[in-house]
C-alpha cells in the first residue's frame, strides 16, 4: 500500500502515538503534592487540639484541688466558735506549741485563723497534708458591718459578722480564693 496515509507515525526511538484521548493512570505531582498538605494539615490541627485538652485537664485539675484545700479551711472553721471562749473580748489569741509557734491544732476560735499560712495544706482534721508543699492555703479575716457585708471595718470583737477569705497558691501563684461571711451565735 504505498501513498497510504498512516494515522500512526512510526520512529524508532519513541513508542507510536495515539490521536484520541490519553488514558490516565495515578496522579500527578501536583495532585500528590495537595494531598500531602492536606494531610499534613489536618494531622497538624489534631495534636495542637490535644495539646490544647492536655493544658485544660491540667488547669482543671489544679483548680479542683485548690477548691478542696479551701474547702478543708472552711470545714474547720465551722467546727469553732467565732469568740475565743476564754477571751471573748481579744481579737487573734494564737495558742503556740510547745516550739513557740503557733500551733493549729490548739485553735479554739475562728479569729485564730486570721493572718495563717498553712504549707504544706491543713486537712479538714487541721493535719498537714503530705505530698503538698508548693500548696499553700492563706487566712484573712475581717470584720464587717451586719448591715453592709461588703466593708470592712476596725477588726473588734464587739461586731457580730466577719468576712473570712481563703486564698490557695500554688508555687506562690494565685490559683483560687473564696470568701463566706461567719457571725457569733447567739445565745438562747
Amino acid at each position: 500500500m504505498e501513498g497510504a496515509r498512516s494515522d500512526f507515525a512510526v520512529s524508532p526511538h519513541c513508542p507510536p502515538r495515539r490521536n484520541g484521548p490519553r488514558s490516565r493512570r495515578g496522579f500527578t505531582l501536583t495532585e500528590g503534592a495537595v494531598v500531602v498538605v492536606v494531610v499534613g494539615i489536618g494531622i497538624c490541627a489534631i495534636i495542637e487540639l490535644l495539646a490544647a485538652g492536655t493544658v485544660a485537664n491540667a488547669e482543671s485539675t489544679e483548680l479542683t484541688t485548690a477548691m478542696h484545700l479551701a474547702n478543708n479551711v472552711r470545714e474547720i472553721s465551722l467546727d469553732m466558735p467565732f469568740l475565743d471562749p476564754e477571751q471573748p473580748t481579744q481579737w487573734n489569741t494564737k495558742e503556740t506549741g510547745a516550739n513557740g509557734q503557733p500551733d493549729v491544732t490548739l485553735f479554739d476560735n475562728l479569729l485564730d485563723l486570721d493572718g495563717c499560712a498553712f504549707s504544706p495544706p491543713l486537712d479538714c482534721g487541721r493535719q498537714r497534708i503530705p505530698g503538698y508543699g508548693n500548696w499553700k492555703q492563706k487566712v484573712k479575716i475581717e470584720t464587717v458591718a451586719p448591715g453592709d457585708l461588703t466593708t470592712p471595718v476596725t477588726n473588734t470583737t464587739t461586731q457580730p459578722t466577719a468576712r473570712v477569705t481563703v486564698t490557695i497558691e500554688r508555687a506562690n501563684a494565685r490559683v483560687y480564693s473564696v470568701s463566706w461571711i461567719a457571725s457569733k451565735r447567739r445565745a438562747n
